[in-house]
């Protein structure tokens, strides 16, 4: 049920709100008309199809309707929001609409058949190349697709000590290429042998890569080894097993390249998480992210840059669905077991609700979730980082899971611990997902996940490093180091779980809980007064 709004009482608190309004409403006077169209404009989230369960060989689409709606600003919302500690768990929630509640895409294209697209892949080889020739097999997949004038494929070749001879890649230094029409053209081969694991040589690329092909939509991947939201991205073979590109240093490098990208997609395991998706956005509209571990093929590439050839400015959520299911039915089609695969589409500009959604889920529900850890298990892949395999895991006998990274599914956790905030949170996750794919043994997770070290002092440690570093609130960091001394019951059983075939939906945003546990967010924020009301008074 929704929390009564706060009534203003007192002389002292009314003086206080009226000098408030009159600050705000000569800032907003010149903008109430715009804001009254928008919410004249804002139309209804429409609700999703039903979601098929996943065949071995074919997808489980999961998609979300994207409303045509204007974004209103709401008095008060930072924008862009910015998860430093100051502002992030205090957004103000919808009370209907929540597509009108979220920030408009920032890349927005001509659609006259003038776009341009540049795609910039950092492909870091690793030990996925120089014992398995994956790096290549997908180079191939995009020399074979389809090609377009208005559309740049660049990539950098680096990290790897034995590249296959097919494209004759340099193992000795770092290239860059362009991809053509059944080959790859060098466009520099002076680089030396660059470090992937730090930010300065994912922020060069970059640049290097506006520069030599300007477009109107960027889009970046990063491909090799993933390691979560604390472990970060990539292996390079030329450096420190124990070294990666962490989500802070990701920023970083995003920071300093100064590029706004159309999505940023990680061919790797592990990185679909909220605190990466938290980290990444400021730089981008959307991510395509894996959850799971990914197959050894990872993602398929010849049909989405095809039909990217095809029409430049399609938009993102149609592209994201054909890359999507094509990597979701080449990974069913394996004979290898362990090839089960999840990958997502996901909203960046749901983060401002998800974040504080999530927050109010945990902290109402800290009792259950200390009793039990609820981290997943599955079985690694080839493409689970060495970190993890040469520390705590067998390499040889595939003994480890997502339960030593502690990685957890918020759609699992939230419809498994029913509370007044469950519904919520579940709600954010089924717009902030947009689109969702999985093989036949991997439906039991939703395409989002969320990290709780229970039990592991170490990890933690690392993780309020490199989440401080992210901007991550410092509040909440310090509320998971209650997970390190957890008396767990052991592992949670989610029995018939079967994620998003298991959902109902309905959620009414109007019943958006703004307290829970004695916290009201919009207080903290705004200093006491009910924004709320005060919007009512400004624009009645």
């Amino acid at each position: 049920m929704p929390q009564p709004k706060k009534k203003l009482t007192g002389l002292i608190v009314a003086i206080v709100v009226i000098a408030a309004a009159i600050v705000l409403f000569g800032s907003m006077c010149a903008c109430a008309c715009r804001i009254g169209k928008c919410l004249e404009n804002a139309v209804d989230v429409p609700q999703d199809a039903a979601k098929p369960t996943a065949l071995p060989a074919e997808p489980t689409p999961r998609a979300t309707p994207q409303p045509e709606t204007a974004a209103v600003s709401f008095p008060g919302t930072p924008d862009p929001m910015i998860f430093d500690g100051q502002v992030s768990l205090k957004t103000p929630v919808p009370q209907e609409n929540p597509a009108a509640w979220v920030r408009p895409k920032k890349v927005q294209l001509k659609n006259d058949g003038t776009d341009v697209v540049t795609v910039l892949v950092l492909m870091n080889g690793s030990d996925l190349e120089s014992q398995y020739g994956e790096a290549t097999n997908d180079l191939l997949e995009m020399v074979r697709a389809e090609k377009s004038d208005r559309v740049n494929i660049l990539v950098e070749t680096v990290g790897t000590r034995n590249w296959d001879r097919y494209f004759g890649i340099s193992s000795r230094h770092a290239e860059r290429y362009r991809v053509d029409s059944g080959r790859l053209t060098l466009l520099d081969g002076t680089l030396g042998q660059l470090d992937t694991t730090i930010p300065s040589t994912l922020s060069d690329f970059i640049r290097w890569g506006v520069e030599t092909a300007p477009a109107d939509r960027y889009i970046l991947l990063l491909w090799d080894h993933g390691g979560g939201p604390v472990y970060g991205f990539g292996y390079d073979e030329f450096r420190s097993f124990n070294s990666s590109l962490t989500i802070d240093e990701m920023q970083i490098a995003l920071r300093d390249a100064g590029v706004y990208f159309d999505f940023i997609g990680m061919d790797c395991c592990l990185m679909s998480s909220l605190e990466v998706c938290c980290a990444l956005y400021e730089y981008c509209d959307y991510t395509i992210l894996s959850e799971d571990f990914e197959p050894g093929c990872g993602w398929s590439y010849q049909g989405w840059l095809s039909a990217l050839a095809d029409n430049p400015a399609i938009d993102t959520p149609a592209l994201a669905e054909i890359a999507i299911d094509d990597s979701i039915r080449a990974a069913g089609r394996s004979s290898d077991p362990d090839d089960g695969m999840t990958l997502a589409l996901i909203d960046e500009s749901y983060m401002t609700l998800l974040y504080p959604a999530w927050v109010e889920f945990a902290y109402a529900n800290e009792t259950a979730l200390l009793s039990q850890n609820y981290s997943q298990l599955r079985e690694f892949s080839d493409r689970a980082h060495p970190r993890l395999s040469r520390s705590i895991g067998n390499w040889s006998t595939n003994e480890y899971s997502l339960d030593d990274y502690y990685i957890t599914d918020m759609l699992s956790l939230a419809a498994n611990i029913p509370s007044k905030t469950s519904d919520a949170l579940c709600a954010t996750l089924d717009h902030a997902i947009a689109y969702y794919g999985a093989t036949a043994g991997e439906t039991t997770l939703s395409g989002l996940s969320v990290t709780l070290p229970y039990g592991d002092r170490s990890f933690y440690n690392e993780l309020k490093r490199v989440f401080r570093n992210a901007g991550i609130d410092a509040d909440y960091i310090e509320w998971l180091g209650r997970f390190v001394t957890a008396e767990t019951g052991g592992h949670y059983d989610f029995g018939g779980w079967n994620g998003w075939d298991d959902y109902l939906g309905g959620f009414d945003w109007g019943n958006w809980p703004s307290l829970f546990d004695g916290r009201n967010y919009e207080e903290e924020w705004a200093g006491g007064i009910d924004l709320f009301d005060l919007f009512s008074l400004l624009f009645p």
